[in-house]
């Protein structure tokens, strides 16, 4: 947590996880990633380095950057705008500004 002035205490934004990107890294992960194959040239049909795909592994997705999101449906030949239409006939109402905190793993 970061603090405010005065003894409020506000969320830190590195321990956000917010929902849209959560849903958009969920789908990515669920329909256009096989885990039983090599990551190496799954990365390269999506455009992206491996380490992008590293990341979207975990549940909570991260901060997929819009440049990123567009590279990989160009090479899935899907509009940035027809992704997103997926994404809200799937999650609907819940697409706010909404966040989760960021899952802590044990040490």
């Amino acid at each position: 947590m970061a603090k405010n002035s005065g003894n409020k205490k506000t969320p830190d934004p590195a321990g956000k996880i917010f929902l849209l990107d959560k849903f958009v890294c969920a789908y990515i992960r669920d329909n256009w990633i096989d885990w039983t194959k090599p990551i190496e040239p799954q990365s390269k049909e999506l455009g992206v380095h491996r380490h992008i795909l590293t990341k979207l592994q975990s549940e909570d997705g991260y901060r997929i950057p819009l440049s990123t999101l567009a590279i990989m449906c160009f090479y899935k030949n899907i509009s940035l705008s027809d992704f997103f239409q997926i994404i809200e006939d799937k999650h609907g109402s819940k697409i706010n500004d909404d966040f989760v905190s960021k899952s802590v793993k044990g040490n």
